[in-house]
């Protein structure tokens, strides 16, 4: 029998040298440091005590420390070099540093508010044989070590979904044929990597493939497992490690095994989301390899990170919210359908409608130069997993237990006040006296299409007092915890689509302006705009189109572009028991996908940067203002055949092009995928920065405006999706300081 290896032997493989190049290394992983604290920070706690496992540099756990003065970081690392290291460089009051195995029980029960675990897990499998077993070890000790309401996070790599095996296309004149691995071609790399790498699917052999001509002129063709194609792109150029890099499996665990993996703990998954790093796709992605099935279709590009959120809730407690059945809704209790004939094109429009008015809450305070605000977290809205069927773009999957701020329909005749302090209480348990201050409302439509709903949204300064109670109301077993939230991390986490509701992230923004707050650095896709000759002249009326009524309620029947559902949701626990089985209306269309897109068209010229608008006739506008028309950005339901987020450019430039004339030249996610009313639909919207060609602006039925000067009179602005990306773009393009 082989005697039994130490714990620092198992990892001994990992070791990189002295502490020079141990600086080198993770010099290269804090490039990401931002994007991965800023998937982090909104989840975790402002107190309380988080380990950072296999903290490495300890520039992530420093970051973490130095965002919350009331939490404490550990950071642990199997490495004793990683951990003087880490110990010499950064110091805090609170942040220490530890050696330990995170497979093994480092805390006591019960004894963290958070658990990270940030491109490390992998590790765990890697140096232990491809163990999976382990790694359900090492998920067993970390969350045995979480208090009730404590968060794990995960961030690292994915198993991709997709054909088995795939055509891989790699560039044979990039680089030699031989020969050192710094100066290889990528094909010549790869036939490398297929020769050395091993895995939990080939242990003992190379990976398997077959080498073809390519159709590509200068590439080689490979057909080979999906799997083994995204191992070898993800490392493919890490080639100053390359014999270390080749010891690690990255991926181990499909979404579907992260997922279960979780629920079996009683964990509530608060997010569970493929990444796709804009900076990698665009420097290590494209051009650089060709991706196709074996029908020769083009694949997407594999995710090239994975994040999922859990959250431990009490045993028996509800951890998923699934939709078990729907059908049509014949006769409404709750939500009521309308139609409104367009009095000029004799065109006919459907609205749905809920009882009562929408009203957001966003408290908040200040506590040591910081900016807090409280928000509902683990709220359950089942909506938002409504039409599984529906492509699902992003890949994300949420468990229906979202963060949102303090959302509640106000009774008919209820004086504004009375309304804010009879919900403050009732749905965050502050009493009247802890209201110091009340903002002038902002009133925005959530989704002016189709939904009936103008909210009414009120920053309230409050003085918080210590342990708020968590008022349970409503049908499901918990109605979620009030908590503390740094506001600029939320607002970091829109931006890599770590938070999907928008009205918090418009309500930080307002907050945010009215103390003269800078929101910090923008850490989505970097939009680099092309400075061009001529473009459209500044519209004066961008902001505010001609007031006219043109609507009239149209009795002959509805035209059937909506459909009212009842879906029943059942809400499960970690063994599957269901708990709850609760029905709910709510709107679909009826040919269209769940899915929007918004676009917002941008050029930048000598004269700056002006963004297009679009003046649009809605009668939910009129309803609730006396006029139909509205600025809002271009926005269009996207069809059911589109069903990955890489085919919505093409159609926005599609769509531009033949309803404004516009020509694209680049487009950009804006941000991460959010919902904008999920209590009503399960619209999900995914926003985009489109530049055009300045010359075809000119012509254009747009009405272009100055981005300062869009930014400085948002007031105004009452579409929801226009105000989300203006204030993203206005962040990505640091106009907003």
């Amino acid at each position: 029998m082989a005697p039994k290896t130490s714990t620092a032997e198992t990892y001994a493989a990992q070791h990189r040298g002295d502490a020079d190049h141990y600086a080198t290394y993770f010099a290269g992983m804090d490039a990401s440091m931002q994007q991965k604290v800023a998937l982090t920070t909104a989840h975790f706690p402002t107190r309380g005590r988080v380990a950072d496992m296999g903290s490495g540099s300890g520039r992530g756990t420093y970051d973490l420390a130095c965002l919350y003065g009331g939490l404490e970081l550990v950071g642990v690392d199997i490495n004793p070099v990683s951990v003087d290291m880490a110990s010499s460089a950064y110091q805090r009051p609170n942040l220490r540093f530890v050696v330990g195995d995170i497979a093994d029980p480092v805390f006591p029960p019960e004894s963290l508010d958070g658990v990270l675990d940030s491109s490390v897990l992998h590790h765990v499998t890697s140096f232990n044989g491809f163990s999976l077993a382990r790694l359900e070890t090492c998920l067993d000790n970390q969350v045995r070590a979480l208090r009730t309401g404590g968060i794990i996070i995960i961030r690292d790599f994915l198993v991709p979904e997709g054909p088995e095996e795939v055509w891989l296309d790699l560039p044979t004149t990039n680089g030699a044929a031989e020969g050192p691995v710094q100066g290889l071609s990528t094909a010549a790399l790869f036939e490398c990597f297929a020769r050395d790498f091993r895995c939990s699917v080939n242990r003992d052999g190379p990976v398997p493939y077959t080498r073809l001509d390519s159709p590509h002129p200068g590439h080689v063709r490979y057909r080979l497992a999906l799997r083994a194609a995204n191992e070898f792109i993800l490392r493919k150029d890490y080639r100053t490690d390359w014999d270390v890099e080749l010891l690690e499996e990255y991926s181990y665990y499909s979404q579907a095994q992260f997922e279960a993996a979780f629920r079996r703990r009683g964990l509530r998954i608060l997010s569970s989301m493929p990444i796709r790093n804009p900076w990698i796709i665009a420097n290590r992605y494209e051009g650089q390899f060709h991706l196709a099935g074996l029908d020769g279709r083009p694949l997407p590009y594999p995710p090239t990170n994975y994040l999922i959120v859990g959250e431990k809730v009490p045993s028996g407690a509800g951890v998923e919210l699934r939709e078990a059945h729907s059908e049509p809704l014949a006769a409404p209790r709750f939500l009521s359908l309308s139609a409104w004939r367009h009095a000029d094109s004799g065109q006919v429009w459907e609205l749905v409608e809920r009882p009562g008015r929408t009203v957001d809450l966003l408290p908040w305070f200040r506590q040591d130069g910081q900016v807090f605000v409280l928000a509902k977290k683990g709220f359950p809205r089942p909506i938002v997993n409504a039409c599984a069927d529906h492509p699902n773009l992003g890949g994300a999957e949420l468990s229906g237990y979202v963060t949102e701020p303090l959302a509640a329909i106000t009774h008919a005749g209820e004086a504004p006040d009375k309304a804010i302090a009879r919900i403050l209480h009732e749905r965050a348990g502050l009493p009247a006296d802890s209201i110091r201050a009340l903002g002038e409302p902002a009133h925005y439509f959530t989704s002016p299409g189709g939904v009936s709903e103008r909210v009414s949204a009120y920053l309230v300064e409050v003085a918080l007092a210590a342990g708020l109670p968590a008022p349970d109301y409503g049908s499901f077993t918990s109605s979620g915890s009030v908590r503390e939230l740094d506001a600029r991390q939320v607002l970091r986490a829109c931006h890599v689509g770590g938070m999907v509701d928008a009205r918090l992230e418009l309500n930080i923004h307002r907050l945010l302006r009215h103390l003269g707050t800078s929101p910090g650095p923008w850490i989505g896709a970097s939009i680099q705009l092309t400075e061009q000759s001529g473009g459209p002249k500044w519209a004066d009326d961008a902001l505010t189109p001609a007031r006219r009524a043109v609507f009239s309620t149209h009795e002959d029947g509805t035209v059937g572009y909506l459909d009212l559902c009842t879906g029943t949701f059942s809400e499960h626990d970690a063994e599957g028991r269901v708990l709850a089985s609760v029905p709910r209306e709510y709107l679909v269309p009826r040919e269209a996908s769940r899915n929007t897109t918004v676009a917002l068209p941008v050029v930048r010229t000598r004269e700056g940067i002006r963004v297009g608008i679009e003046h649009r006739e809605l009668p939910v506008v009129q309803h609730f203002t006396g006029s139909a028309n509205l600025a809002v950005t271009p926005a269009w339901r996207l069809p059911r055949t589109l069903t990955d987020l890489s085919e919505v450019p093409a159609f926005i430039a599609e769509r531009l092009r033949e309803e404004f004339s516009v020509t694209v030249r680049r487009t950009w996610e804006l941000g991460g995928s959010y919902h904008a009313t999920p209590g009503i639909t399960p619209e999900l919207v995914w926003p985009f920065a489109v530049e055009v060609e300045a010359d075809a602006a000119c012509d254009s039925r747009l009405r272009w405006i100055p981005l300062e000067v869009l930014v400085s009179q948002l007031d105004a602005v009452q579409d929801a999706h226009l105000l989300v990306v203006a204030w993203r773009l206005a962040h990505a393009l640091g106009v907003l300081g």
